[in-house]
């Protein structure tokens, strides 16, 4: 698990048997009655809402661009299931294994650049290398770093099979051990031994799994995975369970129990700290807004589920179980830094038509083409939540949430700004953070200076992606977007794929991704989970020095056709469909600023900055 300040990220092995997860305090002795937990909280993970591919030889849904084999042919040999699994594998470190690397590929042509929503982390191609030499070799050649991808066999190893490399007739790398397939590859020309793994099931290994990504954009490629949950998702992605899950609010040294459950948690509602009654406005039928005590009511044990996603009167049991002791950690030292504190909100002001204000000791916050009575925002878990649902489920509707306390931008230091945030997303709807040279509300002000959006977007038309934009004296729409820098495909004389992280791999409703914004009036930096991501140089002489605003917020736009009901061709939002089509939900954590600080230690051979003649007009 990794933590920052009161919030905790955890990420562990997937189990094969999981449909969800959960995590939760230990509980304290006569606090389980029947196999029950009496007003315990969860927070659960949910699914996955991402595309996916078409399965063999099945029909491509529309603007689709990969498909997944392992029981067709690929590069000329016919695979059958059983092909799937090459051999044994770990997923820990022993004293007779070596670690194998898993790095993406940077060629132009190895991951989808512009065919439609299709993308995830194991789109790109691959090179599974025990090399560290290769390793460093190939990061500086911006390649994509996805860690340790499993454990193999030292070589020679008594009873072990070795994995070898072939590239395809379109220079599709494929991975292959001895039997037919490695015959016919071996005489169509030499092969490269890779690792090696066991042959056998002994106790502590997971089956190393293979799926041939085939891709109508570019490059295909065999992805190598360990055990049979990573394969389902890596075949089929879509709803896949998300093995990674949150916990906030943490005040002291505490024990949580992560548990893999063979149902998913209970759907009891959409949380909100401001409750809302159902209503129809139109021919639209809003759900409640519900606090955690009506969530609890819903549970004959008050128990409450955040993030469920499953039937309402699901009932999950755990099938593995493990405990973590954590602690929250001091914040580092940040002029102005909040994290979930309770507040008292102000009555809401209109201040147009559809358009609020509220605010509390901390915060102004706007609310522009919101449905009336629609709409909350307080502390609750650790956390500032909040809950949107836009005009008529056809307008832009936009939160706008800005500390009082001011920001300040120069030009030869950085503004540091940090938001920690779930970002599921689609061209409709999206988490944001803008810092300004202008006052607040900073949506009535964006026509009178510079502004830097930074936001995730995408899933319908493109791969979610995270975007800086720069806002230069003019306003900001969901249909009219700023200007905005291509992070994906970069150049240094020859162009190639960016190794920042895939967002397709970070999304879960009750999932969160730390951003980390370094701005000046020249430059950008951008960090998601402490990782590079993408760095600009900004117009010369566009965002002014002085007197700044950040600004968190949230984006749902024309919601009624957003997700798929409209749009058949994407019907993977499959939660969001079912129960919360015409409004959004977000929960931050970790936001906080500092002025006057040093430029961060980026690596440019890795990622180089864009430079400020590339900005173009944004899709």
């Amino acid at each position: 698990g990794e933590v920052v300040g009161q919030t905790v990220r955890l990420r562990f092995d997937p189990q094969d048997k999981a449909v969800d997860y959960r995590v939760y305090v230990l509980p304290k002795s006569g606090e389980i009655t029947g196999g029950t937990i009496k007003n315990a909280t969860y927070r659960c993970a949910g699914d996955y809402e991402i595309p996916r591919p078409a399965l063999e030889d099945a029909e491509q849904e529309q603007s689709g661009t990969f498909r997944t084999r392992i029981n067709s042919a690929v590069d000329g040999f016919k695979r059958v299931t059983s092909d799937a699994q090459l051999g044994y594998v770990a997923t820990s470190p022993a004293a007779d294994r070596i670690p194998v690397y898993a790095l993406g590929d940077s060629a132009p042509d190895s991951d989808n650049v512009d065919c439609y929503h299709m993308r995830w982390p194991e789109s790109r191609v691959k090179k599974y290398t025990t090399s560290e030499a290769e390793r460093t070799k190939l990061l500086a050649q911006h390649w994509r770093d996805d860690g340790i991808a499993f454990y193999a066999l030292k070589s020679g190893a008594a009873g072990a099979t070795v994995v070898s490399l072939a590239n395809s007739s379109e220079n599709s790398p494929l991975y292959v051990t001895p039997g037919p397939e490695y015959d016919q590859r071996k005489s169509g020309g030499a092969l490269e031994e890779a690792f090696s793994i066991d042959s056998a099931a002994l106790p502590g290994l997971e089956p190393l799994m293979r799926v041939h990504y085939e891709q109508g954009c570019g490059r295909g490629h065999d992805e190598l995975v360990a055990g049979v949950a990573r394969f389902n998702k890596a075949y089929k992605q879509g709803t896949q369970p998300v093995a990674a899950l949150h916990w906030s609010g943490l005040t002291e040294e505490t024990t949580l129990v992560v548990e893999a459950l063979d149902d998913l948690c209970p759907f009891q509602g959409i949380f909100s700290p401001m409750p809302r009654p159902a209503q129809t406005i139109g021919t639209i039928d809003y759900p409640a807004f519900l606090t955690a005590d009506a969530m609890r009511a819903t549970s004959p044990s008050g128990e409450l589920f955040l993030g469920g996603q499953g039937a309402a009167t699901a009932t999950p049991h755990a099938v593995a179980r493990a405990c973590i002791k954590v602690a929250p950690t001091a914040p580092a030292a940040t002029e102005w830094h909040y994290d979930g504190q309770v507040e008292t909100y102000t009555a809401e002001v209109s201040t147009g038509f559809q358009s609020w204000s509220v605010s509390s000791p901390t915060f102004d916050v706007n609310l522009y083409a919101a449905e009336t009575n629609e709409w909350g925002i307080g502390s609750a878990f650790g956390e500032l939540r909040t809950t949107l649902a836009d005009w008529a489920a056809d307008t832009g509707g936009k939160m706008r949430i800005a500390p009082k306390t001011p920001a300040a931008l120069v030009d030869d230091s950085f503004l540091h700004a940090t938001m920690e945030v779930d970002i599921v997303s689609s061209d409709r709807r999206y988490p944001q953070m803008l810092i300004s040279d202008q006052s607040t509300p900073i949506q009535d002000n964006l026509a009178k200076g510079g502004t830097v959006v930074v936001q995730t977007r995408g899933g319908n038309t493109s791969p979610t992606r995270a975007e800086i934009q720069f806002c230069d004296h003019r306003v900001w729409e969901v249909n009219d977007q700023c200007p905005s820098w291509d992070l994906y495909t970069l150049n240094d004389g020859k162009d190639f794929l960016s190794p920042y992280p895939e967002m397709n791999g970070l999304g879960g409703v009750d999932r969160t991704v730390l951003f980390d914004v370094y701005a000046s009036t020249k430059r950008v930096y951008l960090y998601t989970n402490g990782i590079q991501y993408g760095c600009v140089d900004l117009p010369a002489g566009k965002l002014a020095a002085g007197k700044a605003t950040v600004t968190f917020g949230d984006v749902l736009y024309h919601s009624g056709v957003d997700l798929g009901p409209a749009v058949p061709i994407m019907p993977w939002y499959l939660f969001h469909m079912a129960h919360m089509q015409t409004e959004t939900s977000r929960h931050f954590s970790n936001l906080a600023f500092t002025t006057k600080v040093a430029a961060p230690s980026w690596d440019e051979t890795r990622t180089p900055c864009v430079g400020a003649d590339k900005i173009h007009e944004t899709n």
